[in-house]
């Protein structure tokens, strides 16, 4: 969501922008981090900047960006110079923009965490919490690599899942493809044929017929249409109602409701694995974890979870309690805290996850194939029959 807000700088002077956070408490807690006085912060009502047309900055972007920005620090460049390089280097206008502006807060006096977190739409909290503890600890080259490694898996992961979404995605736009052409150019022929013959038209036909005149004659009402649903659902989606039913759409939707479950649970164990890594609080893990998986139906979840491991229950035993993560995660968990070595289970755990991922979308795949072959098949049985049943009929009647 977006936020407008309204602060006080160490000077005493206000200050107004935006914020993109999960919720409003996420974003008070990452305006608090930039060292100000929150005075106001409010829900921003624009939905038209939701149709932004600027080139993005891609994952890939900031993979790039932060392996080689870990090679200049690590090479003893100063972090000024690294940054003043890569904007030169960046191809991307709108990345470039944000350099600068990161650059000029560093040459400022500002932290780069900081300067980072002022872009949330590019920089997320995972990477300003990483960025932030290896300026705590002194070791920045190596945190930066820990995060380009975590910015890889995810890109791999989803890389994985739209390669293997490919083929049936390209099976159903073709076929729709030529269900629109039958519609527009050979069923209108048919009719002139059956208007000759003179006979009475079955049910199935004259449906096939309105369908196929109502498409030649209206269909810019159909695109007209189709383009105002997805703009109310993309306006809604941003209201908190809409976003909670999308986000339980999504887990609970049959066949890509499971894939998405997997995915969430690689993405918490992945980031928890590099803050644990990195050195940070269990209590700030978690409210990163909370903005990295981004489905807001897990978001009271992982308040719990943050005030149990509060009050000083473990994280194994917290996460235990949650009937949505499964025991093996928990249990797991349990033994790297006792052994000590929790991100390196975690770790496991992610790799884990990622292989089920990958499994799961290779066998959806394969399941979607052959329920698109019986869906063609029966259109294309109810089209052959709409066109047989006259020709029949004709020939009773001779």
């Amino acid at each position: 969501m977006d936020f407008n807000y309204v602060v006080k700088n160490q000077k005493g002077e206000e200050e107004k922008g935006e914020i993109v956070a999960a919720n409003e408490k996420q974003a008070l807690e990452l305006l608090k981090q930039r060292d100000v006085i929150v005075v106001e912060i409010t829900a921003k009502k624009n939905y038209v900047s939701n149709f932004n047309f600027k080139k993005k900055v891609s994952l890939k972007d900031k993979i790039i960006f932060t392996k080689q920005l870990a090679v200049m620090v690590k090479g003893g460049l100063p972090l000024i110079e690294a940054l003043e390089a890569l904007k030169i280097q960046t191809e991307n206008k709108e990345f470039s923009q944000v350099i600068t502006d990161i650059t000029n807060d560093v040459r400022g006096g500002m932290a780069l965490s900081k300067a980072f977190g002022k872009h949330p739409k590019v920089f997320p909290q995972l990477y300003v919490s990483i960025t932030a503890s290896g300026e705590r600890s002194g070791k920045l080259d190596e945190v930066l690599n820990r995060l380009a490694s975590q910015l890889q898996n995810d890109y791999d992961l989803i890389t994985k899942v739209k390669s293997a979404m490919t083929y049936p995605i390209v099976i159903v736009s073709a076929l729709f493809g030529v269900v629109l052409l039958m519609l527009i150019f050979v069923v209108p022929k048919m009719k002139t044929i059956f208007d000759e013959m003179g006979v009475p038209l079955p049910l199935p036909t004259r449906v096939l017929l309105n369908i196929s005149a109502f498409t030649v004659h209206y269909w810019y009402a159909v695109i007209f249409a189709v383009a105002i649903i997805i703009v109310l659902v993309r306006i809604w989606s941003k209201t908190s109602n809409g976003g909670i039913v999308l986000d339980q759409v999504k887990i609970r939707f049959p066949i890509f409701g499971a894939l998405t479950k997997k995915i969430y649970l690689a993405r918490f164990a992945r980031t928890t694995a590099t803050l644990v890594a990195s050195g940070l609080p269990m209590l700030e893990i978690i409210e990163t974890d909370k903005a990295v998986v981004g489905n807001k139906v897990y978001l009271p979840i992982f308040d719990t979870i943050s005030n149990d491991v509060e009050s000083g229950i473990p994280l194994s035993k917290a996460l235990a309690k949650q009937k949505i993560f499964p025991i093996m995660i928990s249990q797991m968990i349990s033994v790297g805290e006792k052994s000590g070595k929790i991100d390196e289970i975690l770790s496991q755990l992610a790799d884990f996850y990622d292989k089920e991922v990958e499994a799961t979308t290779a066998s959806m795949a394969s399941l979607i194939e052959p329920i698109l072959i019986i869906i063609i098949g029966i259109g294309m049985g109810v089209a052959i029959i709409a066109v047989i049943m006259p020709i029949y009929s004709m020939v009773n009647v001779i």
